[in-house]
This record gives structure tokens, sequence and C-alpha cells, in this order.
């Protein structure tokens, strides 16, 4: 299973600029380019008892969609998704889904 790490990825949307970060301690944070402050905790959409390990965060292509699609890695091995309105007037995190569950089955 995996364990504590950081990780970092980031993303370009309608001419905004994000990067989403997972500290050692499990803390999901996107940041936005141009908002005060800088950067917001998504940590009350990560599903409960989950602890997040790493995360990316993209674009859904050209040209530029209105969302930002984030998924998680957890230490327990699952997979998750949220999409992100990143167009128009939105407050982090209210402007993202709650996060679905995309982990892969057994084989």
């Amino acid at each position: 299973m995996p364990g504590p790490s950081q990780s970092l990825d980031s993303a370009q949307s309608n001419d905004k600029y994000f990067t989403v970060y997972v500290s050692t301690s499990g803390a999901l944070l996107v940041r936005e380019s141009g908002t005060t402050p800088t950067w917001h905790s998504l940590m009350a959409l990560v599903p409960a008892n989950q602890r997040v390990v790493a995360a990316t965060i993209v674009d859904q292509g050209t040209p530029p969609s209105n969302d930002v699609h984030i998924s998680i890695l957890t230490a327990s091995g699952n997979i998750y998704q949220t999409a992100c309105r990143v167009t128009g007037t939105y407050t982090w995190p209210g402007n993202c889904t709650a996060f679905v569950n995309n982990t892969p089955p057994n084989n």
C-alpha cells in the first residue's frame, strides 16, 4: 500500500494556472493563479477515512473546458476523481463535485 509521500501536478484552463499538492501529512490543496488566498483546501471533499498520498489535475482538452478534473490515490489504494468548475463566479471547494470512486476491480 502507498505510504506517506508528497505529490505535485499542474494544469492550465481558460488562461488560469492550477497546481494540486499533497503534503506528507495527506493534506490536499489546490492553487489557483490570481486568487487570494492562492491555496485552497479540498480536504472537505476527501472521502471519510481516506488518506491522500498522490493527486493529478487535468483540463479536459482543446478548447479548454469549464472544468479541471482532480484524481487522488489514497493510502488504502483507492482512486477517486472530482470535477471542479473554473469559470464564472465560484468558491473552492464548493465549485467541485463529490469525489467518485474510480478504483479498478481487483485482478
